[in-house]
């Protein structure tokens, strides 16, 4: 029996795979089977929400986040991220600091030639 990480294929597996290289005329390689296995041996893997982590642990896990294509959720499509700020009242605490000055994302602002200029030319 071909088994794939430890798990075992069955004839359902062999018969999907023979489906998908008939429809795709033998040009796909990748079997249903294998890319499931993978995902959920993948996800089984993960760090899970709660799992205790060291400092340089979450360094190199948002280093190599930042380089993944899809970096906010799973193969799965679960997400992998969660917010650690609250938007709203790091607004509020910029805006009691400076109510003068917009800051980007944060509240809306205009884009104004007359305050590029003065700032180029004061």
């Amino acid at each position: 029996v071909p088994c794939v990480l430890d798990v075992d294929l069955t004839d359902i597996d062999l018969l999907e795979f023979l489906q998908q290289l008939a429809d795709t005329d033998g040009s796909s390689t990748v079997p249903p089977s294998v890319l499931r296995i993978l995902n959920n041996k993948a996800c089984r893997g993960a760090i899970m929400f709660g799992d205790s982590l060291l400092p340089s642990e979450c360094s190199l896990i948002v280093e190599e986040l930042k380089r993944t294509s899809l970096c906010f959720q799973c193969a799965h499509g679960r997400p992998t991220t969660v917010p650690v700020v609250d938007l709203e009242a790091l607004r509020k605490s910029i805006v009691k600091l400076s109510p003068d000055e917009a800051w980007h994302g944060l509240r809306p602002h205009r884009i104004s030639l007359d305050r590029c200029e003065q700032r180029l030319n004061p």
